[in-house]
């Protein structure tokens, strides 16, 4: 009885080691910004997984965090977040950067 309740457990907890965090997860971080142009972004900081997610027009944008020498930088290759106290860059594609400030 014991190994099949073990055997019921071990894939939900391998399920819950590999799930990518959710909003609301303890650690998590949220900042609203401000960009140039007036628009509105937020991003969501996951230290303790090396994620960050960019939000925009509500849709959520998964970056892997970076080596950086200051500040912090997270990027999934096309896009690319990197800032430092309450200042950000973005960078999404081809487009031109744009800067915004955390409010």
């Amino acid at each position: 009885m014991r190994s099949a309740s073990i055997a019921l457990v071990l894939p939900l907890v391998a399920s819950c080691a590999t799930a990518p965090p959710q909003a609301g997860s303890a650690g998590e971080r949220r900042v609203q910004y401000e960009c140039t142009g007036g628009e509105k972004i937020e991003m969501r900081f996951f230290p303790a997984q090396g994620i960050g997610v960019l939000v925009r027009n509500g849709m959520p944008i998964e970056l892997q965090q970076q080596p950086a020498a200051s500040g912090f930088l997270y990027s999934n290759g096309p896009n690319t977040v990197r800032g430092k106290g309450s200042e950000m860059t973005v960078e999404i594609g081809r487009m031109v950067p744009f800067t915004c400030k955390a409010t």
